[in-house]
């Protein structure tokens, strides 16, 4: 089970260099931004809310307190009034309305906590109504004769301060997010290079220049990784100029040999000499072409089933019985020259 549980982990991770380090960045910071969230969901909005539902339920209970020692309709109006003026609530009775008896149920935080002030501040039977009106809420308290109901805006239940952590909270995270990857991405720029580099060169193709950038780390493989090609060029280059002084240097015998041939009298056995010379100073003539080409010809895209049916051409020319079945437009990149010299070379020992 922990190896099948890893397995699953390592399929899910990113696979490039940009990806994990993002990754190393970002987790720690979802972590803390929903530690972060939770305390404060759980105690600040919390106590806050609370605070704020305490204070419309201790409204309602002076209102309610008011009309209790000033049971004159014309006392009531003065304290609506007021309540009106200094507690942004509008409050209206309704004779003769009875609340229903079920028990009010918060669907929310808001609602929770207003339940809770209201049974603590005014201990009445109430009913709440935050949905009917968009930016207000309705509170319906039943007294002995009626029905008190107060009508007050949402904002005196509710923080925007909430609002304003979350929206403060995301914009840093994505502010800092943005921020780690305009940097992560530099840094991974160097080593992309170099593993371009590290290709071309394996491949055989001319490296693009490039000078080691980034960390001190990177800096260093980049380094090396100069040296290195610097030594692989030098010692293609010290074997090529070998190949070729070696190949100069069996040419003059080759001649030599040439012209005493010339001055034998036996023509058959001379002729069969001739033939093995030549085909040698064709060989010679392979290992000095090749060597002048050794790493000058650059890779190009080329079309291989035509560079074979040239090469098939050039051996029927010379007598050679050539069969050759390509597909149509086959393109690779290599280096035409001396693949054609390769080629040519086989088909010429073949026939």
């Amino acid at each position: 089970m922990p190896g099948r549980i890893g397995s699953i982990v390592k399929r899910c991770l990113p696979k490039s260099l940009l990806g994990r380090s993002l990754l190393i960045i970002v987790m720690p910071l979802v972590l803390l931004q929903l530690v972060s969230g939770i305390i404060f969901f759980e105690s600040h909005w919390d106590k806050v809310t609370l605070r704020l539902a305490r204070s419309v339920a201790g409204d309602i209970a002076a209102i309610i307190s008011l009309m209790r020692e000033s049971p004159d309709s014309a006392d009531h109006v003065r304290a609506f009034e007021l309540a009106a003026a200094h507690m942004n609530m509008t409050a209206t009775l309704e004779a003769a309305a009875v609340l229903p008896k079920e028990p009010p149920v918060g669907r929310d935080l808001m609602e929770r906590m207003l339940i809770r002030a209201l049974r603590d501040h005014v201990r009445k039977p109430f009913q709440i109504d935050t949905n009917s009106r968009l930016r207000h809420v309705v509170i319906d308290v039943q007294l002995t004769d009626n029905v008190l109901r107060i009508v007050t805006s949402r904002k005196r239940l509710f923080s925007t301060t909430a609002y304003v952590f979350v929206i403060w909270m995301i914009g840093t995270s994505l502010i800092l997010f943005a921020v780690a990857t305009i940097f992560m991405r530099n840094q991974v720029k160097p080593v992309s290079r170099l593993a371009v580099a590290a290709d071309n060169l394996g491949k055989g193709r001319e490296a693009p220049a490039f000078k080691p950038e980034g960390a001190t780390e990177v800096r260093q493989a980049a380094a090396a990784f100069l040296v290195m090609q610097e030594r692989i060029s030098r010692q293609i280059a010290q074997r090529t100029d070998m190949l070729a002084g070696v190949s100069h240097d069996l040419r003059t015998p080759l001649t030599r040999m040439r012209l005493q041939l010339e001055m034998l009298s036996d023509k058959g056995a001379v002729l069969d000499l001739k033939s093995d010379i030549t085909e040698m100073e064709h060989m010679l003539d392979g290992y000095l072409a090749f060597a002048r080409g050794e790493g000058a010809e650059l890779q190009q895209p080329t079309n291989l089933s035509a560079l074979l049916e040239e090469t098939a051409a050039q051996a029927r020319r010379k007598g050679g019985v050539i069969d050759l079945h390509t597909e149509s437009d086959i393109m690779v990149s290599l280096r035409p020259a001396a693949f054609e010299r390769c080629v040519t070379n086989l088909v010429d020992n073949a026939t």
